[in-house]
């Protein structure tokens, strides 16, 4: 059994991008909802250390403003805009000064599982105009043998 862990951050209250992922990529979309993944399990040794650390910056807010879809092949993704910094000083808080710089961003279509065709990417980029929303929580998320990722912590 392989057991995969991550922290995430879920977006909330975004129709227009699950529809889109729901569409154009059904099996990434069943796997996991629209995230921002926080850290990744090759960064995290010890899960209860980290949400005793994620429990002790609660409350928190980060606002992010996304960008209008990104297309590279079959990846299609929105950037972030503004709010990185924030996302980046929360990664350092919880890893280290350390933490390797991620690119974080919303993944709308997966080249593990789906495709993109112009055709595809021009009904993407009219469904999905560039918007901000906040986050105020972190899911600690785990998925077994490649299924849907389950959420173990929720920290608010």
């Amino acid at each position: 059994m392989v057991t995969r862990r991550q922290a995430s951050l879920f977006l909330a209250g975004v129709p227009a991008v699950e529809s889109m992922r729901n569409r154009w990529n059904p099996e990434q979309a069943r796997l996991i909802p629209a995230h921002l993944t926080l850290c990744r399990e090759d960064e995290i040794s010890d899960w209860d250390g980290l949400q005793v650390k994620m429990k002790s910056l609660c409350p928190f807010e980060i606002h992010f403003a996304f960008g209008a879809p990104v297309r590279d092949g079959n990846f299609v993704y929105l950037p972030i805009l503004d709010g990185l910094d924030s996302f980046r000083k929360l990664r350092r808080q919880l890893l280290s000064e350390n933490a390797r710089n991620l690119e974080p961003h919303v993944t709308i279509i997966h080249p593990r599982n789906g495709i993109c065709t112009d055709c595809i990417f021009s009904e993407i980029q009219q469904s999905i105009q560039p918007f901000g929303t906040s986050i105020r929580d972190v899911r600690l998320i785990e998925q077994v043998d490649g299924g849907v990722w389950r959420t173990f912590a929720l920290i608010a």
